[in-house]
């Protein structure tokens, strides 16, 4: 069984992309494919590929599938068509039994669990969020965003310039669950809410002070007392992680990931680093967050 996960993706990179790439590369099992805009500064593992193209590029291959006019003027829009990436991208996906589509702004841990879930083959989907769902590569499924069910017609969202999240859990996940088709929803991911000055989970049970490592290709949740939980990757939504005090040695490393960005662990300083760093708020990512949020408010009521 084949596993491909596909990104569209135009504009800066986030400042951990290295690390990004290897969290792909240590899940062999899976095929990563990335349709870029620049050249890849990085050494690529065997299973990442990149296809340069442009946004024009991407319109035309769209605008292929399609007798109405889309609407693709910005990159973010892309979300919208991810649903149909199962015929958008047929060429590419020809091989594999399951494809899926991605975002940038996470770290990948051990993925085997869904690549079991896949292998069973008791779901046509796999989870209902935009930044990490898989869908079975059969006709009939790749199909279904044309369905006239759910509070979403494709027609409307193709062709229109508003965003409609229709990778989302209001858009194509309300489809699959009127058609009462088989989706595996169990949340194992650790997706981070941007509206805290801490990592907090959107999910799961958060405690003061956690952490998260990147420890021998796995994603854990350490909290204070030393309970670990594992996930299947962090999410890290609208975050700039600012500190990268992070390599890749021979050796295999500890990183730890919290609220200003990743560091390196080795034993001499990682317990004070932890204990420290761990439990102080990250009012910049806030400001950052929140301001531009409430200037637009803002000029959109008194302007």
């Amino acid at each position: 069984m084949k596993i491909i996960i596909v990104n569209i993706y135009f504009g800066m990179l986030p400042k951990y992309f290295d690390l990004f790439l290897k969290s792909c590369g240590n899940n062999p099992s899976v095929d990563f494919l990335f349709f870029v805009d620049f050249e890849v500064p990085y050494e690529l593992p065997q299973n990442v590929r990149f296809v340069r193209t442009t946004l024009h590029e991407v319109h035309a291959r769209f605008q292929a599938e399609f007798e109405f006019p889309i609407a693709l003027k910005s990159a973010y829009k892309l979300c919208d068509f991810r649903p149909a990436f199962g015929v958008l991208f047929a060429d590419y996906f020809a091989e594999y039994q399951w494809w899926g589509h991605c975002d940038f702004d996470m770290v990948f841990g051990d993925l085997t669990p869904i690549i079991d879930v896949a292998r069973q083959a008791n779901y046509v989907k796999i989870f209902r969020r935009g930044h990490l769902s898989l869908y079975q590569n059969l006709s009939e499924v790749n199909g279904i965003y044309k369905s006239i069910l759910g509070p979403l017609n494709y027609r409307e969202v193709f062709s229109n310039d508003k965003f409609f999240l229709f990778d989302e859990t209001s858009g194509i996940d309300k489809i699959f669950t009127m058609l009462n088709l088989p989706v595996f929803r169990e949340e194992l991911v650790a997706d981070i809410t941007p509206k805290s000055a801490f990592l907090s989970m959107t999910s799961h049970d958060n405690r003061w002070g956690q952490y998260f490592l990147w420890s021998n290709g796995k994603i854990k949740c350490v909290s204070q007392g030393g309970e670990m939980k594992e996930f299947l990757y962090i999410h890290l939504q609208k975050r700039q992680m600012n500190n990268q005090c992070f390599s890749f040695p021979d050796n295999q490393i500890d990183i730890l990931i919290n609220q200003f960005g990743f560091f390196n662990l080795s034993e001499g300083f990682k317990s004070s680093l932890i204990c420290y760093s761990s439990f102080i708020p990250n009012f910049g990512h806030l400001r950052r967050y929140y301001l531009p949020r409430v200037i637009k408010h803002v000029k959109r009521k008194f302007l």
